[in-house]
């Protein structure tokens, strides 16, 4: 791991959190739907993750480790604060962020893109969270399914099942592979 924080490395760390921070708070708030609690666990990550920098070597993907971090202590926090026990992600309200026109995207007419954010926003919570991790924090497949603690294949199945719900509110013909598989390029930035 590249990361330098044995010898107190400070300017790192501040680093470190700079890149994360944002991410993880907006994932945590998809558990917790309260900001400041999202901060809260989110600096207890940062926390935890400076008390134990003599031994940040042994952690081998660091963008996986700090989401499933933040993801286990919002899970705590919603049995403790809540009395809920809950590890599942049906229960998860995910916001994705919109699409919206860029240059690339002029030829799709505005209603296009309405009905499209429509159809992301009527998935299943599972599919928005794997969706989200994907499209919106560039996880990988594995990634995603560690942070979440689900299988590859589970991922898979999620992605396949976003891309027909929303291939179907489309109207598109997903049984063309190159209907579907564009569809899904288009949906995950791939």
């Amino acid at each position: 791991m590249s990361l330098q924080l044995k010898h107190h490395d400070e300017v790192r760390f501040r680093e470190l959190m700079d890149q994360y921070f944002l991410r993880l708070k907006r994932f945590a708030a998809s558990f917790l739907k309260e900001d400041a609690l999202a901060e809260e666990v989110v600096m207890d990550v940062f926390l935890k993750l400076w008390e134990r920098r003599e031994t940040l070597d042994q952690i081998e993907n660091l963008n996986t480790y700090l989401f499933v971090a933040v993801r286990n202590l919002c899970y705590n926090v919603l049995r403790r604060e809540h009395h809920l026990h809950t590890d599942s992600l049906d229960d998860v309200e995910v916001e994705l962020t919109r699409y919206a026109n860029t240059p690339e995207d002029d030829l799709i007419s505005e209603q296009m893109l309405e009905t499209l954010n429509s159809a992301v926003e009527e998935l299943p919570a599972k599919c928005k969270m794997v969706f989200k991790l994907l499209r919106e924090e560039g996880l990988s497949r594995k990634e995603t399914a560690q942070v979440l603690g689900i299988s590859a294949n589970t991922v898979d199945n999620q992605i396949a099942l976003a891309v027909r719900k929303i291939g179907e509110t489309l109207g598109m013909d997903l049984t063309i592979k190159k209907n579907y598989s564009g569809l899904q390029s288009f949906l995950l930035c791939l």
